[in-house]
């Protein structure tokens, strides 16, 4: 036996090198195979790991920025730095969890809270609480509360790995993350109150495309950044400073959290200011600046009719409005018939630049900071809501004020006032 084992090795010994080295790769792919059969995770098995660590935890705090665009927009249009403590709520049967969100890391400057029984946003500038308890009737069956950035992305995980739905899911290595990439391809668009909901048509929405993306840290396989794309929107949540399980953090009692001093009210039930009926009355003065700078003024203007039309980056009825006033911009004479629209929702200037031109803008469009932009609206006794469209005669008296926009109703309208006039 011995001799021929010795026979053996003589004759690999004797062996022709090219032999040795085909042998040697062989043996290396043999293992490699072997290897990645028995110990590489499939992307599915990958999340799932995720998801059954998202699992173990009960409560987390953690800072994040939020940040918001408009489609086509090269700089966020919001962003917002903010700290938050979540935790499962199994009481709750909305969303099953509670959040807090703060300035502050010890949340001692609440700016909202959740509590699964109630809502409430602490508003510091009027000294008020807004609390919403879910009594008034709703369009949607589920209430429109989402889970903070974790949970929020802890549901997305979840959806992605156990849905039914038309969807297309990647993970990609970026490094020291993977991103996970999910496509969903349904009639509604999807949006994530607690699970999964599909959205109702929306009228101002041609694409329901819904797209999420998910970065997962691989130093301890748990995200912290997500960001959703939807045709009219785009936001991001990037999260740092975890803390899971901390302690001295217990259940969140919304009234904990209410600042004394400040007044309370119940969503729907606040006393708002009576309406004011500007028909008739000088139009306030205001001068704003359009795309180029160049600051313009309603004193300014000498045209016999000026439609003011206050308007919003983002506002479904307000984009559908511009092909109506564009239609006008090219009827009536500059000397006739001056549109001004301003942007009252405060996006920055390259989203206006980014709108303009998106939208093909014939008119006017101005904006402000955020003083003026609030000092035109209480002067016109505008509120909150957009569109609105002021016509304001040569004298300078508002005509006729129009609430909101229905296309071809609002059209006629309108114009019908202005021929009217002139």
């Amino acid at each position: 036996m011995s001799n021929n084992r010795n026979l053996k090795v003589d004759s690999y010994i004797r062996m022709p090198l090219f032999m040795k080295t085909h042998i040697y790769i062989y043996i290396s792919i043999l293992f490699m195979i072997m290897f990645s059969a028995c110990g590489k995770k499939t992307d599915r098995e990958y999340l799932s790991e995720v998801l059954e660590n998202m699992n173990k935890v009960n409560s987390v705090k953690y800072h994040c920025v939020l940040k918001s665009w408009e489609p086509g927009d090269n700089e966020p249009v919001y962003d917002e730095q903010r700290e938050i403590y979540e935790h499962v709520n199994p009481e709750d049967s909305a969303i099953g969890y509670s959040y807090i969100i703060a300035s502050d890391k010890e949340f001692k400057h609440p700016l909202s809270v959740y509590d699964g029984t109630v809502q409430s946003y602490i508003e510091d500038k009027e000294k008020e609480i807004v609390i919403d308890d879910f009594t008034r009737k709703r369009p949607l069956p589920f209430r429109i509360i989402k889970q903070e950035a974790f949970y929020h992305m802890k549901a997305i995980i979840d959806y992605a790995l156990n849905t039914n739905d038309s969807i297309v899911l990647t993970l990609k290595d970026e490094g020291k993350d993977f991103l996970m990439e999910l496509t969903i391809n349904m009639p509604n668009q999807v949006e994530f109150f607690g699970k999964a909901q599909y959205m109702p048509e929306n009228p101002y929405t041609y694409d329901p495309t819904s797209i999420y993306k998910v970065w997962i840290s691989k130093e301890n396989d748990m995200p912290y950044r997500y960001r959703r794309e939807m045709q009219h929107n785009i936001n991001e949540e990037i999260c740092s400073d975890f803390v899971f399980n901390p302690s001295g953090m217990g259940k969140i009692i919304a009234e904990d959290y209410y600042p004394e001093g400040y007044e309370r009210y119940i969503r729907g039930q606040k006393k708002e200011k009576p309406a004011v009926d500007m028909t008739g009355k000088t139009a306030p003065e205001w001068t704003l600046t359009d795309i180029n700078d160049q600051k313009i003024s309603l004193k300014d203007i000498k045209s016999k009719i000026v439609l003011l039309q206050l308007t919003g980056i983002g506002c479904g009825p307000c984009k559908v409005s511009i092909p109506f006033l564009n239609r006008l911009r090219e009827k009536y004479d500059n000397n006739e018939l001056e549109i001004i629209a301003v942007e009252t929702w405060i996006k920055r200037k390259s989203s206006s630049e980014n709108y303009i031109r998106k939208n093909d803008i014939k008119y006017k469009f101005l904006t402000a900071d955020k003083e003026s932009i609030e000092k035109l609206i209480n002067d016109y006794q505008a509120g909150s809501s957009v569109p609105q469209f002021y016509l304001i005669g040569k004298d300078r008296k508002i005509l006729k004020k129009f609430q909101g926009y229905a296309e071809k109703i609002s059209d006629k309208e309108i114009e019908d006032e202005i021929k009217k006039i002139l």
